[in-house]
């Protein structure tokens, strides 16, 4: 774990299965080595040198590949969940059955790249060249391919699957010729085109709470949902067990199911809340993420309309460094809290910088 081989000669290597979790293996030569099967989560493996190597089953999720030559590589049956390849080159590579979450492959050159079977998941997809790519039977889910390069000089293998997500995240600025090929009806490549009018997709929301008040944020759910804010309820009894499985090596890894990857993060501050510990986790663990994105992504709704009153040190504190949407009128004061309401929609659907500091309520009004 954590082992430091930056600029190390490993070409040629039996390197399966290892454990190198989190190794730092920047400019490292890999090429040719055999890494099937090994565990290289988190690993840093920019600008090294991967061509021809064997990396089927690798683990690589969370791994930083930028840059990196991966010139004939085979990487079928991946886990590449939250992997950065942005500016990588992957000409040439194998890509059967992979797993593209979340990944990053901006700028990253595809040509003659494999992903049969593949699927693209959420992918940051700006300045991608396509062109000679080959696909069939893959996926492509809740993407925008509208930024990419050579969509209309793919090859296309078998019939692919284009969601109704990606339709709405491109924009209505798919190729028709890669959708045709794709083995899409007419009637969608027609559909694509009303969307060019239509406003982006919000991100993807979820609303945090204790078990005992899930009743309360699924009725916030749907508040929201009328307002066009797309939001998931994540009730601290859905997440079952903080850590599933711990696997040290081969295809399995650490399975974190107490986590979602958000956009925004809404947090109902109740005292049931505020005393879980998983609720204070996904707190602390959103005020990380808005630093490091440099965004505001946190907001805290208030259902009682007393946690700044509170008793509660951490609700004080809370009180005192974020906005509190006050929802707490809904039976008394139903013009209040549609107000309330309608600021809390607008300020999830706004971008705000983190460095800008604490929104104000005047910056929401509506």
């Amino acid at each position: 774990m954590g082992a430091t081989l930056p600029r190390a000669n490993l070409s040629g290597c039996r390197l399966n299965p290892c454990h190198l979790y989190r190794a730092d293996l920047r400019q490292a030569n890999l090429s040719r080595s055999l890494i099937n099967g090994a565990n290289l989560r988190g690993a840093n493996l920019q600008r090294a040198d991967l061509s021809e190597a064997d990396m089927d089953r690798a683990v690589l999720s969370d791994a930083n590949l930028s840059g990196a030559n991966l010139r004939g590589t085979n990487l079928s049956r991946t886990n590449l969940t939250g992997a950065n390849f942005t500016d990588a080159d992957l000409t040439g590579a194998i890509l059967h059955r992979a797993a593209l979450t979340r990944s990053t492959l901006d700028g990253a050159i595809l040509e003659n790249a494999d992903f049969y079977e593949a699927t693209f998941n959420d992918v940051s997809l700006s300045a991608t060249k396509f062109a000679g790519s080959i696909v069939g039977y893959t996926v492509f889910q809740n993407c925008d391919l509208s930024k990419t390069e050579g969509l209309d000089q793919v090859r296309h293998d078998a019939p692919s699957s284009v969601g109704l997500d990606t339709l709405y995240r491109s924009g209505g600025r798919i190729e028709d010729i890669f959708l045709r090929n794709a083995g899409t009806p007419d009637s969608i490549r027609e559909f694509q085109r009303i969307l060019l009018e239509t406003p982006p997709l919000s991100g993807d929301f979820f609303i945090s709470c204790a078990s005992q008040d899930a009743a309360t944020a699924q009725a916030l759910q749907a508040d929201l949902q009328s307002q066009g804010v797309r939001c998931w309820v994540f009730s601290e009894d859905f997440r079952g067990s903080a850590l599933v499985e711990r696997h040290s090596t081969s295809d399995q890894e650490e399975v974190e199911r107490w986590l979602r990857d958000y956009d925004k993060l809404i947090v109902l501050c109740t005292d049931n809340a505020l005393d879980s510990e998983k609720i204070r986790n996904d707190i602390t663990q959103a005020q990380q993420l808005q630093q490091s994105k440099d965004e505001w992504l946190l907001y805290l709704v208030d259902p009682s309309g007393r946690l700044g009153q509170s008793r509660n040190r951490l609700a004080r504190t809370l009180s005192s460094e974020h906005v509190v949407f006050d929802l707490g009128g809904k039976d008394s004061d139903l013009e209040k809290y549609q107000g309330e309401l309608s600021r809390l929609a607008e300020s999830l659907l706004t971008s705000q910088p983190r460095s800008a500091g604490i929104p104000t309520y005047e910056e929401f009004r509506l």
